[in-house]
């Protein structure tokens, strides 16, 4: 009987702390104009697309447009993200970066975002935290 109130009570704790449900709410693309995610939402960045990649060698990466061969970073937060698949590599300008960084990506309410790049564009899911 002292097992039976003991998990009745634990699983009760459980239940009653509630945990919210996502409901969506629209898609956005956001470029280079800083966007905030709004107070109760979430967002979930599904994809990053990059304009006028040029080269087949894009092991350079840059913040500024000026070359549109190289990779472009999306900013959260005011913090650089490149997305990079496959091995680790660096180009002249000795530049490394990070493997492993991928999509989706969840953030949450007040955090800010946006691409270096007027032409490039992140696909976002807007959801709304009902409780």
């Amino acid at each position: 009987m002292r097992w039976l109130v003991f998990f009745t009570m634990l699983v009760g704790a459980f239940v009653s702390y509630g945990q919210y449900n996502l409901q969506l709410n629209q898609v956005l693309l956001v470029n280079n104009t800083l966007q905030t995610v709004p107070a109760g939402k979430v967002w979930k960045i599904e994809s990053y697309m990059q304009s006028g990649v040029t080269i087949n060698d894009m092991s350079e990466s840059s913040a500024t447009c000026n070359f549109p061969g190289r990779h472009h970073a999306f900013l959260v937060n005011n913090q650089l993200y490149y997305l990079i698949n496959g091995s680790p590599g660096h180009g002249s300008s000795g530049t490394f970066m990070a493997v492993g960084n991928s999509l989706p990506m969840w953030i949450p309410a007040g955090t800010t975002v946006r691409t270096s790049c007027a032409s490039d564009v992140l696909s976002i899911l807007e959801f709304n935290l009902v409780p």
